[in-house]
């Protein structure tokens, strides 16, 4: 459903290199009109350092976790493109790219082969 046009892809990666530019596509998406004033306030609300400061972004505020180690994971971690690398072990990226490949490979959809 990708080609619909009620769908929209966006990629961290891109957010990372120009927020502001995915903001405007964005709003264009939502038939929306921003100004560089609301592209700038966007940008820096959205930004992952202010991001990673709202409770409810990570968790904190409706889900009780059940152990103080659960407590302690943080949907926002470091912000580094492929930091995944870090928290997954061999056998689950192996498994991750079996996944995808067996998805993905073959269709249009380009994305796949960026976690290499």
């Amino acid at each position: 459903m990708r080609h619909e046009n009620h769908i929209l892809f966006l990629r961290y990666e891109d957010m990372t290199k120009d927020l502001a530019a995915v903001v405007r596509q964005v709003a264009a998406f939502l038939g929306r009109d921003v100004n560089e004033e609301q592209v700038s306030w966007l940008t820096h609300h959205c930004s992952f350092k202010e991001m990673s400061k709202n409770p409810a972004v990570n968790n904190e505020t409706f889900l009780m976790a059940p152990t103080q180690e659960a407590k302690e994971i943080k949907f926002m971690r470091k912000g580094k493109v492929g930091d995944w690398r870090n928290h997954l072990t061999e056998e689950q990226q192996k498994a991750f790219k079996q996944w995808t490949l067996k998805y993905l490979q073959g269709s249009d959809f380009p994305y796949y082969q960026d976690y290499e």
